[in-house]
């Protein structure tokens, strides 16, 4: 008698550890879903196709002005490329350095103005780097103070040549410095080079 209990107990121990771990993996697997469904789920309002660029809603008002600023000159007849430079340095600059919208360590700005080539690398820097600490806000109650680019300013356009891979490409330097709506301590310049493939510009260097 004592030893069919005794069975009865221990299969029904690994019943309810069996239901835990399926339990405990579902809650889990839903709160990661949600997570990166809610990092995905940013909406579209604008895109400039050809050239992989798009606009959410979550951007700032300056940085919806500044890309439309873009596509104007990327949809006119001859395009500029070094007003292309400057306002991609504005919106790359607006979306890097703006954490306040980010909804995580892994949400990272700027990507779309990066080189595929090295655009893991970029990721992996920025969130060992100044991504390092923004905090998970799904809910949109986050208090945490995180930074919002105010104003980016373009001081030069340098138009030069470029080694890339053991290729050259024509290139395009920019000096760039901005403002923040507070300055918490976070970085306010850089130079960012640009290479010119098949009439797009990729970054492919920031210092």
């Amino acid at each position: 008698m004592s030893k069919r209990k005794n069975k009865s107990d221990a299969l029904t121990i690994v019943v309810f550890v069996i239901i835990g771990v399926i339990l405990f993996g579902f809650l889990g697997y839903r709160v990661y879903n949600d997570f990166f469904n809610k990092l995905d789920a940013k909406k579209e309002l604008d895109s400039i196709g050809l050239y992989g660029y798009s606009l959410h809603d979550r951007d700032s008002k300056t940085y919806k002005d500044t890309f439309k600023e873009l596509s104007k000159t990327l949809n006119s007849d001859n395009i500029d490329y070094k007003n292309y430079a400057t306002l991609a340095s504005k919106l790359f600059i607006m979306d890097l350095f703006t954490l306040d919208n980010k909804l995580g360590s892994t949400d990272i700005g700027g990507l779309q103005f990066i080189h595929k080539d090295l655009k893991e690398n970029f990721k992996e820097n920025m969130g060992n780097t100044i991504y390092k600490y923004v905090e998970i806000n799904i809910d949109g109650k986050k208090t945490q103070e995180l930074p919002t680019v105010k104003d980016v300013t373009v001081s030069d356009v340098k138009e030069t040549t470029y080694k890339y891979n053991n290729n050259s490409y024509d290139a395009y330097i920019v000096t760039t410095s901005w403002e923040y709506e507070k300055d918490l301590g976070y970085q306010n310049s850089m130079k960012i080079t640009f290479i010119k493939d098949k009439n797009i510009l990729y970054i492919v260097k920031g210092e």
